[in-house]
């Protein structure tokens, strides 16, 4: 997640219906009538991170990039990881081993394309388990937003994709940091929990909640 948010400057914007999430946290804002305004990025950023890492099953891993996913049997299952210093050297410096982590479920959020956007998908792609990746389209700020929340879905077995890594994938608009990004992040981040759990747990009661999510989902226009 972006420390400081719209190119450098120190307010944060966050649209409706988001705000509820930042109730829960605790975070002040000044109100207006479609959107809430935080006097500065950091307070949001470290205030979910502290509240985050208090917990007892959460671990934070500084400097270390994934490079590669596993697979068994069709299914994602886990990253292969590494410093990152030398994820972004390996043309230049000899590899070293890389390590790798085990999960049921992988969330792959890697950004707009680039040399290291989009990355997850792209391998994806390479190693067959998708058809395409055929690029973002240009910018249209109101479709952009609504397109990625209504696209995040597990794209492949054990693998969820959000963020501007479906743009890629499903060829939706691109959008810009400085209007409503937060917003977004807020709500696919709680989608992709709804979906982790509904995917793997057959309660109910999860199933209820993503339904529940979905509604605000299909409201989340500018």
């Amino acid at each position: 997640m972006k420390l400081i948010s719209n190119i450098l400057c120190l307010d944060q914007v966050v649209r409706k219906p988001a705000h509820i999430f930042l109730d829960e946290l605790g975070i002040e804002y000044d109100e207006q009538e479609d959107y809430v305004v935080i006097k500065h990025a950091a307070l949001f950023t470290s205030t979910i991170m502290s509240k985050l890492l208090a917990r007892p099953n959460v671990k934070l891993f500084n400097a270390v990039a994934a490079e590669d996913l596993i697979v068994k049997e069709g299914r994602v299952g886990g990253v292969v990881t590494n410093w990152a210093l030398v994820s972004m050297n390996h043309d230049t410096q000899s590899c070293m081993d890389p390590n790798v982590m085990e999960a049921k479920v992988v969330v792959s959020s890697c950004g707009h394309d680039g040399p290291f956007g989009a990355t997850g998908v792209k391998r994806l792609k390479s190693i067959g388990m998708i058809d395409s990746v055929p690029g973002m389209k240009a910018l249209d700020m109101n479709a952009a937003e609504d397109a990625i929340v209504k696209l995040t879905r597990e794209v492949v077995p054990g693998m969820i994709v959000t963020g501007m890594e479906v743009a890629e994938i499903d060829g939706s608009p691109r959008m810009v940091t400085f209007q409503f990004p937060f917003s977004l992040n807020i709500v696919v981040g709680i989608f992709c929990l709804e979906i982790a759990l509904i995917v793997h747990s057959s309660f109910a009661l999860h199933i209820q909640f993503l339904q529940l999510k979905m509604l605000i989902v299909l409201d989340y226009t500018i």
